[in-house]
């Protein structure tokens, strides 16, 4: 165990954001490395032992505003029945599924997903807000940022009704719309349920976004109990609700910005009042589902310790940039679930020798040979991870830095003991990971005595 030694394989980009990141981590360490993070990273967050943070920002007046808050209307302020809310979210329980689990990887809790890639469930993450809250906006930079698949039912719903006399609801769809009512939850989940499939399908056969398993941004659904009580029937099988990001903002600024985007965007429904309708029925209809979404969270965590789902409000009454810095907190807390789910079958999959399972996490040239034969994956297993010296690995003190929305950095203190329990080795261990192709993929890794880190 005293032999040390680096190998760095790289791809045409250099790789200097993570030679920056990890500069302190090689010296007397052990790492492979494959793909490049990007040089143009400009932000890191790091999650230790807590799941969900809040955040702070500077407004443009230098006072501090919180932009990533709950929000602080009761149900009796909204004038909600809390009697109606609990039978929702009795009901909603298996929004979640039956299949995500809660658990710990260097005693961080985190939501196990890996039967949701097993059983090819989608994840899906409810972007809700009222008119002009911002959901587009920060939904197009979510998707830049994190590789996420957007769908807008709202914009589904607009494009089925510019088909015209081609589509059988476009007639139903129009009059809805500018009523400021909501469409019928056959017709929303029928066109979202078509979108998912046809997103699935492009990215296999290479023609859309090519990242697995990514997390669908599912915008402005569900609008009430009707739209909630369709998806818990119809969906739980197909897809996994792990959150909703719920933008909040008061009636005058939507107002202010439904007028500006009148000017260019060409909806009927770009009006005030359609807005004013719009925003009664977001407020009496699906500030409802948001509560029942939170109760669900609630009895989860009472129960386990942890919501398989987590509800966060943002306030979008600030710049854009401001709150995108809410909504990076709140993604990175969603996607480090997958991060520590791939990183604790990686752990697993060294301890029981498992080489298929471990290169199924691995980028592919991690684990390509010289001569890149059948038995090239195997002999780098055995190569990078000692795996004859020890049968099973104890590993605390976990911390996650998100770097972007692709390339994440999971560190811990691991300590390799062999099946007597005696302690073979002991150090601190990295690895990166990257939201590639097969899903999250570790590119790389390094590590170091304890008694050094």
């Amino acid at each position: 165990w005293h032999f040390v030694y680096e190998l760095v394989m790289r791809l045409p980009t250099a790789a200097a954001s993570l030679v920056l990141l990890l500069q302190s981590r090689v010296h007397a360490g052990v790492g492979a490395f494959i793909s490049p993070l990007s040089s143009q990273v400009a932000w890191s967050t790091t999650i230790t032992g807590a799941f969900h943070h809040s955040s702070e920002s500077k407004s443009t007046n230098g006072s501090t505003t919180p932009f990533v808050s709950k929000a602080t209307l009761s149900s009796n302020d909204l004038n909600l029945d809390s009697s109606e809310i609990s039978r929702a979210a009795k009901a909603a329980r298996s929004i979640t599924t039956n299949s995500i689990q809660i658990s710990s990887f260097g005693s961080i809790p985190y939501v196990d997903t890996s039967i949701l890639t097993k059983n090819s469930q989608h994840r899906v993450v409810f972007v809700l807000g009222g008119p002009g809250a911002g959901k587009g906006t920060q939904s197009e930079k979510i998707v830049k940022n994190y590789k996420c698949i957007h769908l807008s039912v709202g914009e589904l719903l607009r494009d089925e009704r510019q088909r015209g006399d081609k589509s059988p609801h476009a007639e139903l769809i129009e009059s809805c719309l500018v009523a400021g009512k909501i469409v019928p939850v056959e017709i929303s989940l029928n066109l979202l349920r078509n979108a998912m499939d046809s997103a699935c399908h492009d990215a296999k056969s290479g023609k859309g976004n090519s990242y697995g398993a990514p997390i669908f941004l599912v915008d402005g659904f569900p609008r009430n109990f009707d739209n909630l009580s369709g998806w818990t029937r119809e969906m739980p099988e197909f897809a996994a609700v792990i959150g909703s990001l719920v933008y909040d903002c008061p009636i005058d600024i939507l107002e202010q910005r439904i007028l500006s985007r009148a000017e260019t965007s060409g909806r009927s429904d770009d009006n005030l009042d359609s807005a004013r309708k719009r925003f009664q029925t977001f407020q009496t209809q699906t500030m409802p589902v948001v509560r029942a979404l939170e109760e669900v969270e609630k009895m989860e965590i009472e129960e386990g310790g942890l919501g398989k789902i987590h509800i966060q409000h943002i306030s979008s009454q600030g710049t854009v940039g401001e709150v995108w810095d809410a909504t990076k907190a709140a993604m990175n807390a969603f996607i480090q679930n997958d991060v520590l789910t791939a990183n604790a079958l990686l752990i697993n999959a060294i301890d029981e020798k498992n080489v298929s399972l471990y290169s199924e996490l691995c980028h592919d040239e991690f684990l390509k040979g010289d001569d890149d034969d059948d038995l090239a994956s195997e002999r780098k297993f055995h190569e990078y991870e000692l795996s004859e010296t020890y049968s099973k690995s104890d590993i605390s003190n976990a911390t996650v830095e998100v770097q972007d929305g692709t390339k994440v950095v999971v560190s811990y203190d691991r300590l390799m003991k062999d099946s007597s329990g005696k302690l073979v080795a002991q150090f601190r261990e990295s690895r990166v990971w990257s939201h590639e192709s097969k899903g999250w993929t570790c590119i790389h890794f390094v590590r170091k005595p304890l008694s050094e880190a």
